[in-house]
């Protein structure tokens, strides 16, 4: 009986932090942080401005940094829409930075021209949106490039470690759910 209770206890401690996990991958924005925002895509008429009808970037990488944090990033990689066609967002958001200002550098695919600088300052939070602050990168292709996204290899980005948080969270908490009804047909046949 009292490893019933034990178990019990265990799963119920399992499924609390499974919870606490989700909710630290979904939190807000502390008074001293934000994140930056934006995207990089292709400059179909070289304005420097992402227009309506100017398609996103996948896999162009950027690094942040801030004294002596480091990290790098990329623009995301949309394999499939509704319809089955293959195209990119662009889009990117790293996690949590701190307040302050931040030395954001693209680096320019193969094949492409940047139409906005590489490199410029962003202050954390921004003035947009409260927390957030956007960058939008701009590329034109060279003679022949197709523009279905950037090339080469990319370094590893940070992105992914919220994922992994969240499947393993997820993961735990079906395993206590298991655990859990196992426990309580247990108890009806008892």
């Amino acid at each position: 009986m009292w490893l019933k209770k034990m178990l019990c206890a265990i799963v119920a401690a399992l499924c609390m932090l499974s919870v606490l996990a989700v909710a630290a991958v979904r939190a807000e924005y502390g008074p001293n942080e934000g994140t930056i925002r934006g995207a990089a895509f292709v400059d179909s008429n070289r304005n420097g401005k992402m227009d309506a009808n100017e398609k996103g970037l996948g896999w162009v990488y950027f690094t942040i940094s801030n004294g002596s944090y480091s990290h790098t990033y990329f623009s995301e990689w949309q394999t499939t829409d509704a319809v089955g066609n293959t195209y990119a967002t662009g889009t990117f958001g790293p996690t949590p930075l701190a307040k302050g200002g931040w030395k954001v550098t693209f680096h320019t695919p193969e094949g492409y021209i940047p139409t906005t600088p590489t490199e410029r300052v962003v202050y954390v939070p921004g003035a947009e949106g409260g927390h957030v602050a956007y960058v939008y990168m701009g590329f034109y292709p060279k003679a022949g490039v197709k523009t279905g996204g950037g090339s080469g290899v990319l370094p590893a980005s940070g992105l992914t470690a919220n994922h992994n948080v969240l499947y393993g969270a997820l993961a735990v908490f079906a395993l206590g759910a298991v655990i859990s009804v196992s426990l309580g047909l247990s108890r009806r046949r008892a």
